[in-house]
Formats: structure tokens, sequence, C-alpha cells
């Protein structure tokens, strides 16, 4: 009798799959990963990425080779911007990360995919959206309302978004020798610790009067929150007031501080960290926004003179 010598076959490992997830389809992975998400804003995005790039992806998540993955990523972010595009890989980057790390995709394709850093675009938009020091100086001392005022200082002096400054209570507020600390809730339920100048301290720790712990530091008056709406409206008026031609909204406030205060030697990790970005490369942006240098300004001058 004969000896079977056929060499067995080897069969690749694949993760054992719901090994940390109860998702079956890619639906339910889907749903489990945006509850993952702390934004709505972040979640109602990545939903709209990921749907469309799912839809692109017929054999689904798990059958998917690298390549599928690729052509649905280029079959998605067709016609749109190069800054656009960048963040829809990077939306997908993240469910299929996740996907992976639960155990419902045997490999991530993610990791051989590659982003762009968007510095330099983000650099380019960002030198239209920024004012000067003396606009920030000529806006402030447009508003007649003195919370109003403090209210632009503070936007302005501690980098937030508009979305942060009308969530602030009193409780956020805490007084540290000859200036104020804010505990500053951003994106994603994030909270950072940011520390005023000391005559931006000073006028906002006048506002608060009788008001207690819980009380909006900049209330309506209705007593409630400002919204953001009305601190749009509000900026938007006053920089028209103060003769600024360009349409200032509490954003450009946010993006000014940060190139004013790297321009006056402020470190990127220090501006990072004020400003609450997740990704320092974010920050660099400022860089290109405002360079320090250009091989233009070293050509002869003569040659321009008439």
């Amino acid at each position: 009798m004969s000896r079977d010598t056929t060499k067995p076959v080897a069969v690749p490992r694949v993760a054992a799959l719901g090994s940390a997830t109860r998702a079956e389809t890619d639906e339910q992975m889907l749903r489990s990963w945006l509850d993952s998400l702390a934004s709505p804003h972040s979640r109602r995005n990545f939903e709209t990425t990921a749907r469309r790039f799912l839809a692109a992806l017929p054999m689904g998540l798990r059958a998917a080779a690298v390549e599928d993955v690729r052509d649905a990523l280029a079959n998605v972010a067709r016609g749109v911007s190069e800054a656009t595009a960048r963040q829809y890989v990077l939306r997908i980057k993240s469910l299929l990360g996740y996907a992976h790390k639960l155990g419902y995709c045997p490999f991530n394709a993610g990791v051989t995919i590659k982003v762009r850093s968007d510095a330099g675009i983000r650099g380019a938009t960002l030198a239209k959206r920024i004012i000067s020091e003396v606009e920030v100086g000529l806006l402030v001392r447009a508003v007649p309302s003195e919370r109003d005022r403090v209210l632009i200082e503070v936007i302005y002096a501690g980098g937030l978004r508009v979305s942060e400054i009308v969530k602030l209570t009193w409780s956020d507020v805490l007084a540290r020798e000859d200036r104020v600390q804010l505990s500053v809730t951003g994106k994603g339920g994030t909270i950072r610790q940011v520390l005023l100048p000391a005559i931006v301290s000073r006028s906002l720790l006048s506002l608060r009067g009788d008001a207690g712990n819980n009380d909006p530091v900049f209330a309506s008056r209705k007593g409630g929150p400002l919204t953001e709406r009305a601190v749009h409206g509000m900026v938007r008026r006053m920089a028209a007031a103060a003769g600024i031609k360009a349409p200032v909204s509490p954003h450009w406030l946010r993006h000014a501080h940060g190139s004013h205060a790297i321009d006056r030697g402020a470190s990127l990790p220090e501006v990072q960290a004020t400003l609450g970005h997740a990704n320092i490369a974010t920050t660099s942006g400022y860089l290109h926004a405002r360079p320090d240098s250009s091989s233009g300004l070293r050509l002869d001058p003569g040659i321009f003179v008439r």
C-alpha cells in the first residue's frame, strides 16, 4: 500500500470574527463605530462618508482586499477638493481600524493608505482668514457693550471655538493669582485648561456679579446662555462698525490667536494645547499661513525701481 505523500495545503490564519463585537453585518459594524464617536457633528459627517464608501464596496468589509478599499475610496473622493478627500480617507481609516481592532475584519487595509499632510493647503486657506493685531484691537474697541467686549476678548485670548465659549459656566472659571484658568469642553467632550492674560482675566471676573456656579458666563437677556448664532451676528456687526471689510466670524479670532501667538514666539505644542488640536499638523498650518521668509524677498530690489 503506497503512502500518501501529498503535502497538506497551508490555510491562512484568519482572526476570529466577532471576538470583541456582536456585529455580524457591515451595517451593525457601522453603527458600533458611530456609537464610539463622542461628537454628534462628527457622527453625522462620518456616517455620510462611510455609507458612500460601503456602497462602493459591494463585496463588503470582510471580503475586501486592499485594492478594493483603494478603488472604493477613489470613487467616493472623485470630484471633491484635496482637503475634503483627505478628510474622507481619515474617516475610512478610522472605520477600518475599528473593525479590525474588534476582530470583525481579518486585517486592517487602512494602514496601507497614506494620508498627505494638508498643512500647506490649510495655511493657504488660513492666510485669507487671519486679521491683524491692529484689526483685533479695532474690533474690541468698537463693541459698546461690556459683556460683548469681554466675550470677544476671551474668544481671542483663549483661542476658543464659538461652541466652547457659549458652554462656559462660572464653575469653569478658576481664579489663579492674577489670572483666570478656563476649563474648556472642546470637540468630542475633551476638556482642556486655558490660561487668560491678566488684563482679560480681570475683565471677565468683573462680569460675574452674583451669578451662581452653574450660570452661563455669557448670558442672554432671557437669562440662558448666548446662542452660537447670536455670537456670530454680534461679531459680524462689530467688525463692520470697526471698518474691517473682511467677513469676520468668531472662528477668525481663533485663527488670529494661533497666528499672532506663533509670531510672538509661542511654540507649536503650546499653541496646539491652547487651541485643542488633536494633531500638531493642524497647528502647523499657521506657520504656512504666515511664513517668516520667502525667496522673493532675497531678489535685487533694484530690478523693480522705475
